[in-house]
């Protein structure tokens, strides 16, 4: 890799995984120093912390920048929001938060001791980005942009005191079953409207609407099977007027992606999307909850570059 900036730039999130990424970052700077690797570490101390640090190690560089996420889908989630614009960002994760979607979908790595190495072999690749704009905000997404029960999941998973003890237990991707199973009994799906690359869809009894840039959402389960990270297109999946037992089946087959073979549980793919509700249905991007009632989502001509492992086409090594 020309010009690659020697130094690895950590940005840990304190509080991710009930302070597990403490844990982690402590076992991760402890190989780094056995083996003398070239690094800087910076803690958030609140939300939006991760974007502005990222951008002002961005600011301060041309060189290829190595950057990594310590803690969740959250904190990666800032880092890729202060990186664009910035085609000098590589991006990495090291995952210590509940869902770790970007890890399990993306950079694949399954250990501190693999995502380290991956760091240092310097392999990347070039993948799309979401640009999201909802009640005249603009913002970013690599895994997934969402509308209804989904977004309801995640904005009570972020505020449970149920979540740290899922987290001490290390199960923390199982909070979101158990507010499912929760909100399944509460939540009311309405109707939605979605357009894609101009063609308008009506739906009524809409569980959710998720725009999927890869697999997986929700702590694991594979959404969207069919999405790839590089082809310049959005999936989309639609539940819609089904009835809460058959809910229940789509959460349990969503987990291999067995659910695309359920009636009402349709699949669509574009550049362009809008979503659209007459109420008041949350939006959440990459779990974080953005706003409500509308968003239009577009891919970004402009990628993001990322490391992981796989052998890709258009992998490069220093």
């Amino acid at each position: 890799m020309q010009n690659l900036n020697d130094t690895l730039y950590f940005i840990v999130n304190p509080m991710a995984g009930n302070e597990e990424s403490l844990k982690i970052w402590k076992k991760a700077e402890e190989i780094l120093n056995s083996k003398a690797v070239p690094h800087k570490v910076f803690f958030t101390e609140e939300k939006g912390h991760a974007l502005r640090l990222t951008k002002e190690i961005l600011s301060g560089t041309n060189q290829e920048t190595r950057m990594i996420a310590v803690g969740g889908d959250g904190t990666v989630n800032e880092m890729i929001n202060g990186a664009i614009g910035f085609p000098h960002a590589i991006i990495g994760s090291l995952a210590a938060g509940s869902g770790n979607d970007y890890v399990r979908g993306i950079q694949k790595t399954e250990s501190v001791e693999e995502a380290l190495s991956l760091f240092q072999d310097n392999a990347f690749s070039a993948v799309d980005i979401g640009q999201f704009e909802t009640n005249g905000k603009v913002g970013y997404f690599i895994n997934s942009l969402g509308m209804g029960i989904d977004a309801e999941i995640s904005a009570e998973a972020d505020r449970s005191p149920l979540k740290k003890w899922f987290n001490f237990v290390r199960a923390g991707k199982l909070i979101y079953l158990f507010i499912f199973i929760k909100k399944i009994f509460s939540y009311q799906p309405s109707c939605m409207e979605l357009i894609i690359d101009g063609n308008r869809h009506l739906l009524k009894k809409v569980w959710f609407i998720v725009i999927a840039n890869q697999p997986y959402f929700g702590g694991g389960m594979k959404i969207s099977p069919m999405s790839k990270l590089d082809d310049g297109r959005l999936n989309v999946i639609v539940v819609h007027d089904i009835t809460m037992l058959k809910l229940l089946t789509v959460f349990i087959t969503v987990l291999w992606g067995g659910h695309l073979n359920i009636k009402n549980v349709d699949s669509f793919s574009g550049e362009r999307i809008k979503m659209k509700n007459h109420g008041s249905v949350k939006i959440q991007s990459d779990g974080e909850i953005v706003g409500m009632g509308e968003v239009a989502a577009v891919v970004l001509k402009e990628k993001i570059r990322v490391m992981f492992k796989d052998d890709i086409p258009n992998k490069n090594m220093k």
